[in-house]
């Protein structure tokens, strides 16, 4: 009795401290001594996860599994992005011929979201590539929305939502799907970041109260957004050395001068970083309403806040600070304008 006890206690001390591992192992002919590396992030700020050197053509690497992740394989000059998770994954690289500056490619074998993965990682590079050609990033497509709808039980597709959504592509439509995720998704950390992303980005969206601004004038007094309520304001992001932006003022200076005493105001955030530039600016073009900045040009706190990557940016406020129109120029802006108070 006493010897079956002490190996029920032996078992369960051993399944205590049994660690659950990934798996990655991979074949790489030509390539002994090279080193292929799991990389958590991008660019210079990526870190080395996990990695393996090539032996007789192969290689495995394995630490603890501590959840499902998106990271990236890299082997001398090529690079994959595959997700980590519980299934074993395989990989077959391809193009050392003993050449370090020839592109390496690779296939990936494992669960279904590799594959869900890697085809997400081709729609982001053709959008990516389209965009040098005119295509508007912030339309609904609907191949992605057929790719979304048909992967809505995989991890993976929540982080390919969320790049989406980072790249200006509708609000609203991520939003919808983010509802429509499996339960296990929305709970994964990939499903977490979105809903984070969404959560943020809500009220600088059509009917979203906008995020208060505390910045100071040119002569360095702090005018607050919200001290501005109770009136209709157009929120408006410029830069002295921006061209549309230019072009729009005369549109501005009419309709400023026609509502103001009606109870309509301009609050101008530039984007400027050079504080001569900007009062300069704002002198000769003879602006009368609230100018604030940063002066830190495109690292301006509030710029980012509200996401904006170009001006002209424009936003309609209501009087109870709700976003009532985006980015409206010439007739079309006077007359919603002008809608207010007819």
């Amino acid at each position: 009795m006493k010897y079956i006890y002490i190996l029920f206690i032996a078992f369960f001390v051993g399944a205590c401290n049994h660690v659950e591992k990934y798996s990655i192992s991979g074949t790489w002919e030509g390539a002994d001594g090279q080193i292929v590396c799991l990389l958590d992030g991008w660019g210079e700020d990526a870190r080395v996860v996990d990695s393996a050197v090539v032996r007789d053509g192969k290689f495995h690497m394995g630490k603890e599994f501590t959840g499902e992740k998106r990271l990236t394989l890299s082997m001398g000059s090529g690079t994959e992005t595959i997700l980590l998770d519980r299934e074993p994954i395989v990989v077959e690289i391809v193009g050392f011929l003993g050449d370090k500056n020839m592109r390496n490619s690779c296939t990936v074998k494992g669960s279904p979201e590799q594959a869900v993965m890697k085809r997400a990682g081709e729609l982001q590079f053709t959008r990516t590539f389209a965009v040098m050609f005119g295509y508007v990033m912030d339309q609904k497509d609907v191949s992605l929305e057929a790719f979304i709808d048909s992967n809505l039980n995989r991890v993976s597709i929540a982080y390919f939502m969320e790049d989406l959504l980072l790249s200006k592509y509708p609000f609203e439509e991520i939003a919808k799907d983010y509802e429509r995720l499996a339960p296990e998704v929305k709970a994964s950390a990939a499903g977490r970041s979105l809903k984070g992303h969404i959560d943020y980005m809500k009220p600088t969206q059509m009917g979203g109260i906008a995020p208060d601004i505390d910045l100071t004038t040119p002569e360095e007094k702090h005018v607050l957004l919200y001290s501005l309520r109770g009136k209709y304001v157009l929120l408006d992001f410029w830069a002295s050395w921006c061209g549309p932006c230019r072009k729009e003022i005369p549109n501005l200076k009419a309709i400023y001068e026609r509502f103001r005493d009606k109870g309509f105001e301009i609050y101008s955030v530039s984007l400027d970083d050079k504080r001569d530039a900007w009062t300069k600016a704002i002198s000769e073009l003879e602006l009368p309403w609230v100018h604030v900045s940063s002066l830190k040009g495109w690292d301006c706190p509030v710029a980012k806040r509200y996401g904006v990557t170009s001006v002209p940016k424009m936003y309609l406020l209501n009087p109870k600070g709700e976003i009532v129109a985006v980015d409206l120029r010439g007739e079309e802006l006077e007359r919603k304008v002008a809608s207010f108070f007819n």
